[in-house]
């Protein structure tokens, strides 16, 4: 008998891929926004071009970051 977690478990990971399969173009901008804020603490980004796509079973990330400088490494984040 499974236990109220593992149910619980169970019905989170069924909506998180339902709601992968759903609204993948969500996914993808939720991807870009995390990628910038990591990109973030380490330079000052000015422009973050993204082209992730799925092919063949794979995702294939395109990234290129336009930055001001690199944050001295007392200030990082």
């Amino acid at each position: 008998m499974n236990t109220i977690a593992e149910i619980g478990e169970a019905r989170l990971q069924s909506v998180l891929l339902k709601d992968k399969k759903q609204d993948p173009k969500h996914i993808l901008n939720m991807l870009r926004s995390d990628i910038y804020s990591l990109l973030e603490n380490y330079m000052d980004v000015v422009r973050l071009d993204t082209d992730i796509d799925f092919e063949g079973g794979f995702f294939n990330f395109k990234l290129s970051a336009h930055a001001r400088q690199i944050k001295p490494i007392g200030t990082l984040n």
